[in-house]
């Protein structure tokens, strides 16, 4: 594989950005980053080569730092915008990972509260999660000013207990539980326990929005921030 930077400088890689939304008014809380590749690999299989030849913490490192690059150094950028970045625990656990924010640090630093750490679940690096540098990592994270968000809650394998334990400034539960919505008591239950979950002290992002019913309904059951199609689809960043 090519070095992952030069295919970031070449744009064979390059991001779109998803809005996120703020409900009911539907006014932009600021874009997801997600990675794409020229080649039309989907994410997912570039992540996948990327591990199978030992190169998943370079391309996850320098994915974040691109992104980054991208978002704020852009003229259509809104001021108060944030920007979710998705990184692996396994990156984060990393002994070269406080280099990498270090950098990250220098070079962004005016940016930092603007920042959402997403971390990505997955079976795979689930024992990470358990482990002490895991935690002291995050802590670390949120003590230099970025913000934390946990990913796909209610899908992999994050537990209450997990949850307790980040503290995240955002919880995003996945869109099996945007998806008809508005026609399922038993999905409007759970995300009605997870609204009032983040009452107090994380906020709640329900990914997967696409129909005008089940947005209706996210909103008047409480759910304060949607992320999908109905909001926008990946693309260019929206300018004011």
């Amino acid at each position: 594989m090519e070095s992952i930077a030069k295919l970031f400088e070449k744009e064979e890689y390059y991001h779109a950005f998803q809005p996120i939304c703020n409900l009911p008014g539907k006014n932009r809380l600021g874009y997801e980053a997600l990675l794409r590749s020229k080649k039309a690999v989907h994410p997912e299989g570039l992540f996948q080569t990327a591990k199978e030849k030992n190169k998943l913490l370079e391309l996850d490192t320098r994915s974040l730092y691109y992104a980054l690059l991208a978002f704020f150094h852009s003229p259509d950028r809104c001021n108060n915008e944030l920007l979710f970045v998705n990184i692996f625990p396994s990156t984060i656990v990393e002994d070269s990972f406080p280099d990498f924010i270090q950098e990250i640090t220098c070079d962004f630093e005016p940016f930092l509260d603007h920042i959402v750490l997403e971390i990505n679940e997955s079976i795979m690096e689930g024992k990470i999660w358990n482990e002490p540098i895991f935690l002291q990592r995050i802590a670390d994270l949120r003590q230099i000013g970025f913000l934390i968000a946990l990913d796909d809650v209610g899908e992999g394998t994050t537990t209450f207990r997990k949850i307790l334990e980040i503290a995240p400034d955002f919880i995003k539960i996945d869109r099996f539980f945007s998806q008809n919505l508005s026609d399922s008591q038993e999905k409007q239950k759970v995300v009605r326990l997870f609204v009032e979950f983040c009452r107090d002290d994380s906020q709640l992002i329900l990914e997967g929005v696409e129909e005008e019913e089940d947005y209706a309904c996210a909103a008047m059951i409480g759910v304060a921030i949607g992320q999908g199609y109905l909001f926008g689809k990946p693309g260019r960043l929206l300018g004011e």
